[in-house]
């Protein structure tokens, strides 16, 4: 752990910021790469990558170019959500959530999950009915993915999965603690110190 001129401590990086956009890389690639493998466990695939192709380029783009310009688009919206969260609604929660106030692990990864579940709404409400459902000729989304019938389950579900893996991650890496005396993780967390 890195300390900061706050007397804060970052997993990763000496400010918020830097810590921000690590820790939001890092979740939405493990996220992105979750959401491919969804598959494996009959879970309808999640390739962000593509429908952010798909909707720059179309349907009929080259299947290579729509991967890797709709992946630029993605990890960079991750980031952004991430720096959000970090920048945001990460001190956001501390001041209105009480419990939430202490800068620990623990409240870092329920921030986390919070952040989540938030983000899994704004998807599910308005991110796929209002982009991905034109670009499939409309009338095939709905709010909550409500017209794709028993599929529409699968497909919520594995969206609120998706989202709760990129904000446990972002949760669990953006984890700022106080600085110690001391100086070292063991003195932060009391593990091993006598």
């Amino acid at each position: 752990m890195e300390e900061s001129d706050s007397g804060v401590r970052y997993l990763i990086g000496r400010s918020a910021g830097k810590s921000a956009v690590i820790a939001a890389f890092v979740a939405t690639h493990v996220a992105t790469m979750a959401g491919l493998w969804f598959g494996g466990v009959r879970l309808p695939q999640f390739n962000f990558n593509m429908l952010n192709g798909w909707l720059v380029l179309g349907l009929t783009a080259d299947p290579v170019q729509t991967f890797v310009i709709g992946g630029i688009l993605h990890y960079t919206s991750g980031i952004i959500w991430g720096v959000v969260f970090a920048l945001i609604v990460h001190p956001a929660l501390g001041r209105f959530i009480k419990p939430l106030a202490a800068l620990t692990p623990t409240n870092n990864y329920i921030k986390g999950v919070l952040w989540g579940l938030v983000l899994w709404v704004i998807s599910s409400a308005f991110w796929m009915p209002l982009l991905i459902d034109p670009l499939f000729g409309g009338g095939v989304v709905g709010p909550f993915l409500t017209k794709f019938g028993l599929n529409g389950v699968q497909a919520l579900f594995a969206n609120l999965l998706w989202h709760s893996i990129y904000g446990v991650n972002l949760g669990l890496l953006f984890s700022p603690t106080p600085a110690t005396t001391r100086g070292s993780w063991r003195a932060a967390t009391g593990v091993g110190v006598r």
